[in-house]
């Protein structure tokens, strides 16, 4: 799943290797992504993570191994199941979705199917008006194009009006805010100033409010509209509007279920293998939770997922869930 009040550039920190790995030098959503106490707008725009972690708000995150794409035999089958993986998250409202990177390579590079799957995954939920702006071209989007859109709530159309909708920054000054691209014919703009080719989520009303901005530090003179920044979990937490997820690499199984963004971790770890329990949908009881996670392994497995990582405290991975 940079960030939704966030810089979203895909991946740019990360480089191919000639051995067949990829280096990550930055993160793949930059963003801090949960608010503790937030209440002015500055102190939204601080705040890119886009999950809210309120008692009241629970999330769902899912875990899938990028060992699916590094056995895809073929670029059009790995966007395809990458397209796959991204749609399955909007259509179940998952709010966060970590690649398992199983590539035993240095502690700071990721393999190419973890990079590839994010990647994809990154750019299916970016609002499509946002993608020329946000997500870098690279050869393992080059299929992407040909993947159906999610037609997720934030990927609003120019003739739709919302009281939320993305955007990214187009120009900003002190003193005299942000303009924002979201997608209409004009403009939107904001009191605080912020980092060019930041997306941000915006609080536009129920009803376009426009005003007159003179000529000065963000271009000249223009009708814009106007607009409040929102953390990218308002949506959700005030209309119970499914706003996107975020993408996570993590370096093994272990990181995937410990390094959560969630204060207090994954209270609910659920785990899926076919040497688990089984139970029907009607049998299945969840214990009361706020931070789900559901883990899905590679061909061979939850279990051969395990054996390969590399800070696997037990020889039982049954011992990592509360259900399996």
């Amino acid at each position: 799943m940079g960030d939704k009040t966030k810089k979203r550039k895909g991946l740019p920190g990360t480089q191919e290797m000639p051995n067949g790995q990829a280096e990550l030098n930055g993160s793949v959503r930059k963003k801090a992504r949960h608010p503790k106490k937030t209440a002015t707008p500055a102190a939204r725009a601080a705040d890119d993570t886009g999950i809210s972690t309120s008692p009241q708000h629970r999330t769902v995150s899912i875990a899938v191994s990028a060992a699916a794409i590094d056995n895809a035999q073929s670029s059009e089958l790995a966007t395809a199941m990458a397209g796959q993986i991204a749609r399955t998250a909007a259509i179940f409202n998952v709010d966060e979705v970590v690649v398992i990177d199983e590539f035993s390579g240095p502690e700071h590079s990721i393999g190419q199917g973890a990079a590839f799957l994010a990647r994809i995954l990154q750019f299916m939920e970016t609002p499509q008006y946002l993608r020329k702006a946000l997500i870098p071209m690279h050869k393992d989007l080059r299929l992407s194009g040909q993947l159906p859109p999610l037609d997720a709530p934030h990927h609003m159309r120019a003739t739709e009006w919302g009281v939320f909708r993305e955007g990214v920054v187009l120009s900003s000054a002190p003193g005299a805010g942000s303009l924002l691209d979201i997608g209409l014919d004009k403009s939107a703009h904001v009191e605080e100033a912020l980092q060019p080719l930041m997306r941000a989520t915006l609080e536009m009303g129920p009803k376009a409010r426009t005003k007159q901005m003179a000529a000065g530090p963000l271009g000249g003179a223009a009708v814009v509209l106007e607009g409040m920044l929102a953390l990218p979990s308002t949506p959700k937490a005030e209309a119970g509007t499914y706003w996107g997820y975020t993408v996570r690499i993590a370096k093994g199984l272990t990181a995937a279920l410990s390094d959560s963004p969630f204060e207090g971790g994954y209270d609910l770890k659920i785990g899926t293998s076919e040497r688990g329990e089984k139970q029907s949908a009607a049998q299945l009881k969840l214990p009361e939770h706020e931070h789900a996670l559901i883990a899905f392994g590679g061909p061979l497995g939850l279990e051969d997922c395990y054996e390969r990582d590399s800070k696997r405290a037990s020889e039982d991975v049954t011992a990592l869930f509360d259900i399996l």
